[in-house]
């Protein structure tokens, strides 16, 4: 077959009912372009007979032929390779005729008393045509996947937003949000919270290794889940796994005893996927896996404390172990028990002061870190010396020290240092005072380290830019302002961005404008002008241009639409 300048393989099919034309036509291509799989039939019937069995890219026929002449073949090709070449060969010079074949999908005509060289030239056209082709299906099929590869990563960083409690959740935000980042569930219906986590890396100590092995986590509860529930899944904290689900509604009876009866069967159902998943983690990738899942299913609004719940029991003192599978204590108009109103109290007095410290992490306030870490410590251990409150003050510093290792980590070898496996793996038999040693030491640590600040993990480096384009679109963000917010060189940043998200730096900027002139032009009274200068564009014109380009219509017929 013909090697395009693609590398791309072509197959060339030759029709005329007088073999004298086709054995030299094949006898010329046979020389001159070698490249060429041939192949000869001599009537449109045998030609139809070919392009039924095999892929053809060109066809070099005649024009008039009997039985069945060259424009009827024309569209019997068509209708069967559409993206095929037909270049007609005829000895009439009947202007009309031919007008009516290229009208009809052919690609060129030439006289059969044309020289060789021409009628290789015009092959050579379209061959560079279907080169030209196959480049751009290619860039369309790179250009979807990393649409899509954009769009996980923007669907995990709104999924931590519901979780952490910074995402707007009235209907129509989430409505909005759902439908834009291609979240398959209702904004009508609550949502079971599931959390997996990673009892043992079993040795897979890099960080991308780790990444892997929790997509891979996500894929094999994915394989399971989606049988019986819609979900939405997203990496949290570096080893744990957050899936959102709603059970697929069954057929049959309706009405509220029913639908409780159905989602208790749900939840026993999902109860032994569970089972299957910890055994397909642990034979298929080592892993072992603890889950656990809300007793009931949550308002959208009550994620964050549904989280907060589940963690508590994972990291917690029921949690201890390996492949533990755990249901959460509460449904979402339960009573609050007494260990759950301490957890509250302990929660509004102390963990804002937790906090704080990431703040100081972050500043370089080591004073007043240390002068804080100190304070609650003392205070945790003179107001309740129960496993729970200490369980409580050991997940909230690790949260605050994990946050900041991912965003300036350590070497290996300062890692070993300090143990930084102790954050994930929570020893309730250390004292106070060995606790408080421990997050001392790790501080000074991360102090010193910040003086010379390590690179970002790729992957939070690309949340963190996402995140300053999105609030700052009718501000600076250029690649060399963005660079220097993450302090990267930019052309490096480029590199990485590009890598990790899928798509150009000014790809994305360019798709956050249009999403946040859509929303402003159907959900806002701002005039064009405005909104042009809310999404980064001085001159209007230039606005309507660059919306116009990517949707077809000008934003005023979008907004009339």
């Amino acid at each position: 077959m013909e090697t395009g300048r693609r590398g791309l393989m072509y197959r060339m099919l030759i029709v005329d009912d007088l073999p004298v034309i086709v054995e030299g036509l094949l006898d010329m291509f046979g020389k001159r372009k070698p490249e060429l799989e041939l192949h000869s039939a001599y009537s449109a019937y045998q030609a139809l007979d070919i392009l039924g069995r095999m892929r053809i890219n060109i066809v070099l026929s005649d024009i008039r032929m009997p039985g069945m002449e060259g424009i009827e073949l024309l569209h019997e090709i068509k209708r069967r390779w559409p993206m095929c070449k037909v270049i007609f060969l005829t000895s009439f010079d009947d202007f009309q005729y031919v007008k009516h074949a290229i009208s009809g999908g052919g690609f060129d005509y030439m006289l059969k008393t044309e020289s060789d060289e021409s009628i290789v030239k015009t092959v050579d056209k379209a061959i560079a045509e279907l080169d030209a082709e196959a480049e751009a299906s290619q860039r369309l099929l790179e250009a979807n996947l990393q649409s899509k590869q954009a769009i996980t990563l923007l669907q995990q960083a709104y999924i931590h937003t519901l979780l952490k409690g910074t995402a707007r959740t009235s209907e129509s935000s989430l409505r909005s949000k759902i439908h834009e980042l291609e979240i398959p569930l209702a904004v009508e219906r609550p949502i079971y919270l599931l959390l997996g986590r990673i009892d043992s890396w079993g040795g897979k100590g890099a960080q991308a290794d780790r990444k892997l092995m929790l997509f891979a986590v996500q894929n094999i509860a994915g394989e399971s889940l989606r049988q019986t529930a819609r979900f939405a899944a997203a990496e949290v904290d570096g080893s744990n796994v957050a899936w959102l689900l709603q059970p697929i509604a069954p057929h049959g009876e309706s009405g509220e005893g029913a639908q409780e009866e159905a989602e208790e069967a749900w939840l026993e159902s999902a109860s032994k996927q569970l089972d299957a998943v910890q055994a397909n983690c642990r034979e298929a990738i080592g892993l072992a896996v603890s889950f656990v899942i809300s007793h009931a299913a949550v308002r959208w609004e009550s994620l964050p404390e549904a989280y907060d719940e589940l963690l508590s029991l994972l990291w917690g003192e029921q949690g201890a172990g390996s492949e533990v599978k755990l249901t959460g204590l509460t449904g979402p108009y339960s009573p609050r028990s007494t260990l759950e109103a301490a957890r509250s109290k302990l929660a509004s007095r102390k963990m804002k002061k937790i906090g704080l410290l990431g703040h100081y992490l972050e500043n370089g306030g080591k004073a007043e870190f240390d002068s804080l870490l100190d304070e609650i410590f003392a205070h945790a251990a003179d107001e309740n010396r129960s496993s729970f409150v200490k369980l409580e003050v050991y997940h909230g510093l690790a949260s605050v020290f994990l946050s900041h290792v991912n965003l300036y980590p350590l070497d290996g070898k300062l890692a070993a240092q300090i143990g930084l496996d102790r954050l994930s793996h929570i020893d309730v038999n250390l004292s106070w005072q060995e606790l408080h040693t421990y997050f001392r030491k790790l501080a000074e640590l991360l102090f010193a380290n910040r003086e010379e600040p390590a690179a970002e993990d790729e992957h939070v480096v690309v949340l963190r830019i996402n995140a300053y384009i999105n609030s700052h679109l009718a501000e600076d963000v250029s690649l060399v302002k963005l660079a220097g917010i993450v302090h990267l060189n930019p052309s490096y940043l480029s590199r990485l961005y590009k890598r990790t998200a899928g798509i150009g730096l000014s790809d994305y900027i360019n798709m956050a404008r249009m999403e946040k002139a859509k929303e402003l032009l159907k959900h806002s009274a701002y005039k064009i002008y405005e909104i042009s200068a809310m999404v980064g564009y001085d001159s209007r014109l230039s606005f309507i241009r660059f919306f116009k380009a990517n949707m077809g219509v000008t934003p005023q017929e979008y907004r009339d639409s």
